[in-house]
């Protein structure tokens, strides 16, 4: 805001041979209001004043009026730090100089307490980072916790906040193996297809069989048909981990889950990394239809041929083939094999590979990502990441404040301030920030405090129901005496060094009951991402 002076050209006209010719300007109306001008001019001036410079003559008559400064000179002079205000100074004594009334830290002015925001304000033009703002105070200023004052000042300033990186994901939560198959089961589209058609894939957490549908349309009413022809060959599953799609969400979609005793998981919005099993035979399925693509073949064949090669081969986790996990043997393909003469009981090799695989890839995942657990708790005030496409401009995040009503996991519900809507988010979608004062001081309502303590009381009061599978000894234990003791600790230990699971030979001298213990320890998590 700035004052300008216009320049007024006043053009008069005297006829001759008159008397009493009166002043122009006295019949000017004189100005009784100054109130506007002398409030922007305070305005102006008070604005020029915190984004004028720092000179040294400054710097040295207010270090003469400092009361702190004033007690270090005197220490400085008398050789004796007893005062309570120069412990801060105290450390670096051997390091203070003085310049007249100017205190020196080596090569740098101490800068006096009143100028020091002021100071805090002109190293921040430019919107340094914090690291980039320390370096620039540090080469010619100093003060006690300077270093600290610099992130105080950085975290509070909006516009950095605004524009900051994104929050570091929390660390990978594996799901473990289901007790069977065809219990909790995978659901998502792929498409469009350049030919308008859409791919339903539907996978089993268990076996790793997947069923894929062609759809020309994904209404709820199409979904439902289609997954009703799945769930007469392979039965009802007990629970559905699907996406927020619209057809997913749908009243139809969810009365018909709830009527066929279908429990649905729905993921966090815009955190498809919750169901990443399905995500994953995604991208598998896709590139094969890439290729079919290129060569110009038709794709519902490659898609078929595809279907056959992955329900014979080996998965890269189970080590099994998936129908023979699902089925019990494996379908018949092109490729010749002995088929097997006699049936030979189940053991626990699968789950082990299962578990050790798990682990080493949430470890690889986790250090990767620099996966950290969140710092968010229940009533923090945090702002939402901008996850919808915007332009060149568009900040990282939205400006607007959010409070935190319940947190599970790595799934926070944020409630707005202003409009009291809820959302959900990954704690990666959000960073805590200082809550700033509203205008008027707004007063939260009792009862929507009281819904909120409802919110966060019933989420730690749901305990987990799924049932731990029964390990049993194999019957080529029967005739032998275990050491449990000495096996578990050997057996656990393996396990936790993260190493591969054990031969053939190795595994008949290890307790396989140490290893149920092992499986019933671990904790029920939601599925981020899975191998293919």
């Amino acid at each position: 805001m700035g004052v300008s002076l216009a320049i007024i050209q006043i053009q008069s006209k005297i006829p001759q041979r008159t008397t009493n010719i009166a002043d122009p300007f006295s019949r000017l109306a004189a100005a009784t209001d100054t109130a506007d001008f002398e409030r922007e001019s305070e305005f102006l001036i008070l604005a020029v004043l915190e984004s004028a410079a720092i000179d040294v003559s400054e710097i040295e008559s207010e270090s003469a009026e400092d009361l702190e400064l004033a007690a270090v000179r005197a220490c400085l002079l008398s050789g004796k730090w007893d005062k309570t205000e120069t412990k801060p100074y105290d450390v670096f004594r051997e390091e203070l100089g003085m310049i007249g009334n100017t205190l020196i830290r080596g090569n740098k002015m101490i800068v006096p307490v009143k100028l020091r925001p002021r100071m805090l304000k002109l190293a921040h033009e430019g919107h340094p980072g914090e690291s980039v703002m320390k370096r620039r105070l540090r080469d010619r200023v100093w003060w006690p916790n300077m270093d600290r004052q610099v992130v105080d000042f950085v975290s509070a300033c909006e516009g950095c906040r605004l524009v900051g990186l994104p929050s570091h994901p929390e660390p990978m939560q594996r799901r473990p193996l289901p007790c069977k198959p065809w219990i909790d089961v995978a659901l998502d589209f792929l498409g469009p297809l350049p030919t308008g058609d859409y791919l339903l894939v539907l996978i089993d957490y268990y076996s790793r069989y997947k069923e894929i549908e062609i759809m020309p349309r994904i209404t709820a009413r199409d979904t439902i048909h289609r997954l009703g022809r799945i769930f007469t060959r392979l039965g009802y599953p007990v629970t559905i981990t699907l996406d927020n799609a619209r057809q997913f969400i749908s009243a139809e979609f969810e009365e018909y889950c709830s009527s066929h005793g279908i429990h649905l998981n729905n993921t966090t919005p815009y955190w498809p990394q919750e169901n990443g099993l399905v995500e994953r035979q995604n991208r598998s399925i896709l590139k094969r239809l890439q290729i079919s693509q290129a060569l110009k073949r038709d794709w519902k064949t490659d898609l078929n041929d595809y279907l056959v090669m992955y329900y014979t081969t080996p998965h890269s986790v189970t080590g099994k083939t998936p129908t023979e996990m699902f089925y019990g043997h494996t379908i018949r393909s092109k490729l010749p094999r002995l088929s097997d003469i006699e049936e030979v009981p189940r053991n626990d090799e699968v789950f082990d590979c299962d578990f050790i695989c798990k682990q080493k890839g949430k470890e690889h995942a986790d250090k990767k990502r620099q996966a950290t657990p969140s710092l968010l708790r229940v009533r923090d005030t945090v702002l939402m990441q901008n996850l919808l496409p915007g332009n060149k401009l568009t900040t990282t995040y939205g400006p607007t404040e959010f409070e935190v009503v319940d947190k599970t996991g790595a799934r926070v519900v944020i409630q707005n301030k202003q409009t009291n809507k809820v959302y959900e988010r990954n704690s990666a979608h959000l960073k805590r920030v200082s809550p700033t004062e509203p205008e008027g001081n707004p007063e939260i309502g009792k009862e929507q405090v009281k819904a909120a303590t409802n919110v966060i009381d019933k989420s730690q009061n749901e305990v987990s129901t799924r049932l731990h599978r029964t390990v049993r000894r194999p019957q080529r234990f029967e005739d032998f005496v275990l050491d449990t003791e000495t096996s578990s600790l050997g057996r656990k230990g393996r396990c936790d060094s993260g190493v591969q699971a054990p031969l053939a030979d190795e595994r008949e001298n290890t307790d396989v009951e140490s290893l149920g213990v092992l499986h019933r320890e671990q904790t029920t998590y939601p599925s981020v991402g899975e191998e293919e």
